[in-house]
């Protein structure tokens, strides 16, 4: 507890994060209730079971954060809609589990959340199967603010209270809809220091090109929970980023111009999951392609040694036998 109140940036990566998580979770459970309570109880146990396994199979080289299969789990349904189907729920989990744990285990190198890379496959393969939300006040619309936005922004008299887009009583995923609750949980990463400012500056700058160029309401469109859920609690946090300092201005600014441009295109407020599922992927990508071709250097160059020193040794023996 001292250390979290007063020394936070010398907690373990997974704690700080876990703890971020803790507001829109509390917020979801409050707004959302019983799915959401049913989606935490699915992502906690494919979580631990994921930590059990782990322990099992490699209790003597075993990675160093097991709670790492948890934390993919979390933000795995994290995005999901209260409308969509619990086994789209354990799908994801299940996924994210098994991603994270060949991540921590095999090439810890790769800066990626294995809980959103799963959401976004699952989103692909099952044509939108996570994106079924509802409405907390209870009515029929299942449409997302952006999504409604979309289908009636030539007329300018439609508009949605900004208090409640930021608070999140509106239809949306379950653990992401609350501005709010994502805001202190950024603020918490900030506090700990795992927050780059830089890649928030970034998005945000990249957000306001196609926000002005198709002259948009910039309080509406940036007033999103599930949007900055991904830049500011994904994106942004600094166990997920390059080491390079000269990609991640790079990063953000993509991920703000294609999270808010491609709604243009009729895409919602999954167009912020992919655009950032889609850069930790790219990046996942260069570490395995550097990596192999690490391995692959270092194999031919202890080939080449050992191939050296047989020559030698074939010399050497040689040389009895001539005198």
């Amino acid at each position: 507890m001292d250390r979290a109140a007063f020394r936070p940036a010398t907690l373990p990566d997974n704690l700080v994060t876990g703890l971020a998580l803790v507001p829109p979770i509390a917020a979801g459970l409050v707004i959302y209730r019983v799915p959401a309570a049913e989606m935490l109880a699915i992502a906690v146990a494919a979580g631990a079971a994921g930590m059990v396994v782990a322990q099992l199979l490699w209790r003597h080289q075993r990675p160093r954060q097991l709670s790492g299969a948890l934390i993919a789990s979390l933000f795995g349904v994290a995005l999901v809609g209260a409308g969509a189907s619990l086994l789209v729920s354990v799908e994801i989990v299940v996924l994210a589990t098994i991603l994270e744990l060949l991540r921590a285990r095999y090439i810890p190198a790769i800066r990626a959340q294995a809980g959103l890379i799963a959401f976004a496959v699952v989103l692909l393969v099952t044509g939108g199967g996570p994106l079924k939300y509802l409405d907390p006040n209870g009515t029929t619309n299942r449409l997302d603010p952006i999504d409604t936005w979309y289908q009636l922004f030539h007329q300018s008299s439609w508009t949605l209270d900004p208090i409640r887009l930021y608070v999140g009583n509106v239809p949306g995923p379950v653990f992401a809809t609350s501005l709010l609750a994502v805001a202190v949980g950024v603020a918490w990463l900030a506090y700990a220091r795992r927050v780059s400012l830089v890649v928030l500056v970034a998005f945000v700058l990249g957000a306001l090109i196609p926000v002005y160029t198709f002259h948009w309401d910039p309080l509406f469109q940036l007033d999103s929970g599930p949007t900055w859920f991904v830049a500011g609690l994904l994106l942004a946090n600094r166990s997920q980023l390059p080491e390079s300092w000269a990609l991640r201005p790079m990063l953000g600014f993509a991920g703000g111009l294609f999270a808010i441009g491609l709604r243009h295109n009729g895409y919602g407020i999954e167009a912020a999951y992919l655009s950032v599922a889609t850069l930790q992927a790219v990046m996942a990508v260069i570490v395995i392609v550097y990596w192999a071709a690490s391995v692959g250097m270092d194999r031919w160059k202890r080939t080449r040694r050992l191939r050296q020193r047989e020559a030698n040794l074939r010399a050497v023996k040689s040389i009895p036998r001539a005198s």
